[in-house]
C-alpha cells in the first residue's frame, strides 16, 4: 500500500495528476521582498534540503499588497515565472521549457493580502554544480506587461 501512495505522490509532484491534499499554508516568516509593483511583490527563497543528495529547489511567493481583488490569467506556472540562475539548462529543463508546452491558462484571483506559492525545482531544471553557490532570483510579467521581479538569494547546489 504504501509504494501506492508513494507512486500517487510523485505523480502529483510532477503535476501529473491532481491529488485531493488540503491546501497547504504559506510559510511568510522571514520572507525578503523584492519592490512592488501595481500592488504586487515577489519573494524567492531556498527550500531546504531534508537529504544532502537531494537537488535545489526554491519556493517563489507572489503576494497581493493592494485592497483589491485581482483576478488574470496566467500561462501555467514554470511558464509564468522567469527564473534567472548562472548555469545552463538540463536536457529535462529544456525539453520541459519548449514554447510549444506553453498551452496551459491559469485563472487566478489574488484577493488583498492573498499569496500563491509555486516550488520551482532548480536543481531539476538547471545544470548545478555540487557544493557551488548561485545567485538566483525570479521574475514575471503581470498582465498589464509590468515586470515584478523578487529578491535575489544565495542558493547553495
Amino acid at each position: 500500500m504504501s509504494a501506492f501512495v508513494d507512486f500517487i505522490d510523485f505523480l502529483g509532484k510532477m503535476g501529473l495528476i491532481l491529488r485531493g491534499d488540503p491546501p497547504r499554508s504559506i510559510d511568510m516568516t522571514d520572507r525578503v521582498w523584492g519592490e512592488p509593483v501595481e500592488g504586487f511583490a515577489l519573494s524567492v527563497r531556498e527550500i531546504r534540503k531534508e537529504d544532502p543528495d537531494q537537488l535545489a529547489a526554491v519556493s517563489v511567493v507572489m503576494k497581493n499588497n493592494g485592497n483589491e481583488n485581482i483576478p488574470f490569467t496566467i500561462p501555467g506556472w514554470m511558464f509564468f515565472y522567469a527564473v534567472k540562475v548562472e548555469a545552463p539548462l538540463s536536457a529535462y529543463g529544456t525539453n520541459l521549457l519548449k514554447p510549444e508546452r506553453s498551452s496551459e491558462r491559469l485563472q487566478i484571483l489574488l484577493g488583498p493580502g492573498d499569496a500563491t506559492e509555486t516550488d520551482v525545482p532548480v536543481g531539476t531544471l538547471y545544470t548545478l554544480r555540487k557544493q557551488t553557490d548561485y545567485t538566483v532570483s525570479v521574475s514575471c510579467t503581470l498582465p498589464n506587461g509590468s515586470e515584478l521581479r523578487s529578491n535575489e538569494i544565495l542558493l547553495r547546489a
